[in-house]
């Protein structure tokens, strides 16, 4: 009989954190045990215990605190990511982190450290690395068959999480002083993460620009345009923010171009679904969507096994450091060079 591993949620802020707490509820190796929230969607996280039939909890402490608790989803505000995985860590707890990692790269590696120190599995959670056809093509890549990687190029739009449907409030969006940015951070920093992948290599440099472009009255930036240099030679670009209006028909569009020597790549959506036309418009559903699943079933992996996450503490970082590195381009104007930044990472463990 495979092992259970029980896991509580903290923090129930992230837009993402209802799909992580079915998905737990649901796994066969992974038993939810309780649900901690103290903010602004206090509602939403009973509820959501209730319907889960688990137990909610005032304080993370008092979630941390039970005997039986393995791991914990981090789904709170990113700028507390770090005094919350520290509590975990000094428990033992093993700690699956929303993105971003943390909102600077001092957090990041503090959070590194509580991981280390505390002796825990520290994961982070990038979709792209679980869905279906990055992960053909990154097997083509890896084997050889589709030869040697050019150029990689991504867009990943959505619409303003404010506009989100559901029970939570997702105000605290546009405070960067609780995000670390905006659209340009909240969208791009999954692909930021995805081009290292596929390339296989470290960001060398990073020119961009991002700022307030579609959405005017925000107090945070919602688009932005990058290129990024790995040192292998691969040239990335991504555009990504808060660029989709209300009419379009899907939330979050994703897209990848993938040159290598020999093959070209056309990614034009992440998931299998279908087009829903009605009176009103129309809106593409997903009939599929394993990345969740997957990359919780890997999380449990790592714990059960002993081995690393499949996306570590330090890819979260680089992740962070390329991403912060396009809004540095963008303010300043120049080409940021990221090698001393990234000369303590490596891509063994990516």
């Amino acid at each position: 009989m495979s092992k259970v591993i029980s896991i509580g949620i903290l923090g129930y802020t992230h837009l993402h954190v209802p799909r992580f707490a079915a998905s737990i509820a649901d796994h066969h190796q992974a038993r939810l045990v309780g649900i901690a929230d103290a903010g602004v969607n206090v509602a939403a996280a009973r509820d959501a215990a209730e319907h889960h039939k688990t137990r909610f909890f005032d304080t993370y402490g008092e979630l941390l605190d039970q005997e039986d608790l393995d791991a914990v989803y981090l789904g709170n505000e990113p700028v507390f990511h770090r005094e919350a995985v520290a509590m975990a860590a000094s428990r033992g707890v093993h700690v699956l982190c929303d993105k971003p990692i943390a909102t600077t790269l001092d957090d990041a590696d503090a959070i590194i450290e509580s991981a280390r120190s505390g002796g825990i599995k520290l994961m982070v959670s990038f979709f792209p690395r679980f869905q279906l056809p990055l992960l053909k093509v990154k097997e083509a890549l890896d084997s050889g068959d589709a030869g040697d990687l050019v150029s990689v190029y991504a867009v990943k739009y959505g619409r303003v999480p404010t506009k989100a449907v559901g029970p939570q409030s997702a105000d605290w969006f546009l405070d960067p002083t609780l995000t670390g940015g905006g659209g340009f951070l909240d969208i791009g920093i999954h692909a930021m993460d995805a081009l290292r992948w596929l390339a296989g290599a470290e960001p060398h440099q990073v020119h961009a620009h991002v700022g307030t472009m579609i959405n005017a009255d925000l107090d945070v930036e919602d688009f932005g345009v990058a290129t990024i240099e790995f040192d292998n030679g691969v040239i990335a670009a991504l555009t990504a923010g808060w660029a989709n209006p209300d009419g379009y028909p899907t939330w979050l569009d994703v897209k990848f171009e993938i040159l290598t020597t020999k093959q070209v790549f056309l990614i034009d959506k992440p998931h299998h679904d279908f087009t829903l036309y009605t009176n009103n418009g129309n809106e593409r559903q997903a009939w599929l969507k394993p990345d969740v699943d997957n990359l919780l079933t890997a999380f449990i992996d790592a714990i059960v096994t002993g081995r690393e996450p499949p996306i570590t503490g330090q890819d979260g970082r680089a992740a962070l450091a390329m991403t912060l590195a396009a809004y540095e381009s963008s303010h300043t104007g120049n080409v940021i060079d990221l090698r001393q930044d990234m000369a303590s990472l490596g891509m063994d463990d990516a």
